[in-house]
């Protein structure tokens, strides 16, 4: 049930105690801990308590993940189940309080507000508004305007920024870069990824005859399955894109012509983009992410079989009608693909600065482009400064931090 409204809170005192809401990884990683760190350096003897609320997503790892990022209180959804039957929630106690929602359902922020007595602040990429919320903050002027038609009133929706750049910022460099450092992108649907791995490991197979001290490392999503993990780097669709089989070593995987690819957690992906020299990627949101950190990609969008790409909404209903969905969705993809914004960082700045593929690809071409990008410092360079330059900066949890003290 949605709680009633209620009126912003006037008082202006800051609050004795922060509630930091939130339900998966990724989340945790790049709006808690920059948020939380923030909040430390601001007010030190504010209490912090991060609590994880219920989500279908969630890897089940969300509570070992917060507890290390020096929260004076981390609670799990079954406390929070428990909390909303009418027990207590561990950790958080009576007073001055805040909550603030850095992922999870927004209903689940405002019950736990409601029911702790504290006022209620949240912080999204998607807008969404609730009288009983004391302040909207957001990313940029264009959600604001989208939370605006939502009925979101000025005085209590503010443009923060971006918290991926805080977390991009606050991430210590990876240790040892490869000379060149490379990351690799495999995606993160189990139907797309089975065909795109063995095209990856193909590119890192050439590039390793042209540059042998290169290090490659693929940062493996979590929400691609154990099954297409294995199936792809065993090559079992390598035909598709005409990639090649690798064989699993350990944390590496290990190319046919030498090459080592290293499998990381998804979260160490900022680490290695602190020092990453360029990326081979699918378009989607680590584009952007690659953007905020300076690094140009190489963004491949194969259509040698595109029925096999991924689609939303229409399209992907579409490729379910029986005995024509195949062909439908081909020729939808071959239609829109000239249209597509390809990476994020080229659709918002105008800009070419990621290099985009488009088209029936082979690993050779997407490997000589590469080459040609990494023996062009100059072009690099360029990309990489215009990147800093266009893509949003660092500063959000600070702004979001002040903000919520304030109010």
């Amino acid at each position: 049930m949605t709680p009633h409204p209620t009126p912003p809170h006037p008082t202006l005192h800051p609050p004795s105690q922060l509630v930091l809401v939130s339900n998966g990884p990724g989340e945790l990683y790049t709006w808690v801990r920059p948020v939380l760190r923030e909040l430390r350096r601001q007010a030190p003897a504010v209490r912090a308590a991060i609590s994880l609320v219920p989500c279908q997503f969630a890897s089940g790892s969300e509570a070992r993940i917060a507890a290390t990022f020096g929260a004076d209180a981390v609670t799990t959804p079954g406390d929070f189940v428990r909390f909303m039957a009418g027990g207590a929630l561990p950790g958080v106690g009576a007073g001055e309080g805040a909550v603030l929602g850095l992922g999870g359902g927004p209903g689940l922020t405002l019950k736990l507000a409601q029911r702790l007595r504290f006022r209620a602040f949240r912080y999204a990429f998607v807008p969404y508004w609730h009288p009983s919320l004391t302040a909207l903050f957001v990313d940029s002027p264009r959600t604001a305007q989208r939370a605006r038609l939502l009925g979101a009133p000025a005085s209590r929706l503010e443009v923060v920024g971006n918290l991926v750049a805080d977390a991009v910022e606050d991430a210590e460099p990876a240790a040892e870069p490869g000379s060149p450092h490379l990351l690799l992108f495999c995606g993160s649907r189990d139907a797309f990824a089975v065909h795109l791995i063995p095209l990856m490991l193909a590119v890192a197979d050439a590039l390793h005859h042209a540059l042998p001290r290169a290090r490659f490392v693929w940062p493996v999503s979590r929400l691609l399955s154990a099954e297409a993990l294995a199936a792809g780097i065993a090559g079992a669709h390598k035909d598709t894109l005409g990639g090649l089989a690798g064989r699993r070593d350990g944390d590496s995987v290990l190319t046919p012509g030498g090459a080592r690819v290293e499998l990381v957690p998804e979260e160490a992906r900022y680490a290695h983009m602190r020092v990453a020299d360029l990326a081979l990627t699918l378009p989607g949101t680590n584009t952007l992410e690659l953007g905020v950190a300076g690094v140009p990609a190489v963004v491949v969008l194969p259509l040698n079989k595109p029925e096999v790409i991924p689609l939303e909404g229409p399209g992907h209903w579409l490729s379910l009608v029986p005995l024509v969905g195949t062909a439908l969705k081909r020729h939808a993809v071959r239609l829109a693909a000239p249209h597509l914004p390809v990476s994020l960082p080229n659709h918002l700045s105008g800009e070419d600065l990621m290099l985009e593929l488009k088209g029936v690809l082979t690993h050779e071409h997407v490997a000589q482009a590469a080459l040609a990008l990494l023996g062009d410092d100059a072009e690099r360079h360029r990309r990489r400064a215009r990147l800093l330059a266009t893509m949003p900066r660092p500063g959000a949890a600070a702004r979001l931090v002040s903000r919520v003290l304030e109010r």
